[in-house]
């Protein structure tokens, strides 16, 4: 069983359980059948799976651009990596670091974070309201709204914005008059006084 391999490599049983609980790992999966499960699937949303091929290994698979990327994860002296010049010593680890900096570290054309788990937990399903399938997984677009002047992203969290850029809202509920929101791919949040909604 490969599953011990999800955990840091001194193999503590706490962490194992979690990992096979874990939302975000999709068990043993094939390239075409991970692009099958993201293709209704929100950019950004991602998947841990193991490579059945290749015994042990791991791979990242994400919606990015509405196509399936993938990304192998390599393993090296007892540490998991995706960019050489970062490395970790689980891959819960790792998918937390990419949860808040971008893939582009090792990828220059992936610009994005692993935001949306491809299956959510319970709790935070039930706090999407009463929606059905599929659309559990995916926010639900609120509206669409047009950049009025550009934006400069301060961090990760934030989504840069240039005049012109059509933006799918997902949230208006910030109390500041921030919305999170989509463009190309992109999710973060954004001041809404820099957009004007379509009507």
């Amino acid at each position: 069983m490969h599953i011990f391999r999800f955990c840091s490599p001194s193999g503590a049983l706490i962490q194992m359980f979690c990992a096979i609980a874990s939302y975000r790992y999709a068990g043993a999966m094939e390239r075409l059948q991970a692009e099958t499960e993201l293709i209704n699937r929100v950019n950004s949303t991602y998947l841990v799976r193991h490579r059945t091929k290749e015994s042990g290994e791991y791979a990242i698979s994400i919606k990015y651009n509405n196509e399936a990327k993938h990304i192998k994860i390599l393993t090296r002296d007892g540490f998991f990596h995706i960019a050489e010049n970062r490395k970790f010593k689980s891959l819960m680890e790792l998918v937390e670091y990419y949860k808040h900096h971008s893939l582009k570290e090792g990828f220059r054309t992936l610009d994005t974070t692993l935001q949306f788990p491809y299956k959510e937990p319970e709790h935070s399903a039930g706090q999407r309201g009463n929606r059905t399938g599929n659309s559990l997984l995916s926010p639900k677009v609120l509206g669409i709204a047009i950049a009025r002047y550009d934006f400069c992203a301060r961090d990760m969290r934030e989504l840069s914005l240039l005049k012109g850029d059509m933006v799918k809202i997902y949230t208006k509920m910030s109390a500041n008059g921030w919305w999170r929101g989509e463009v190309n791919g992109r999710v973060g949040w954004f001041p809404s006084t820099y957009v004007e909604e379509d009507e």
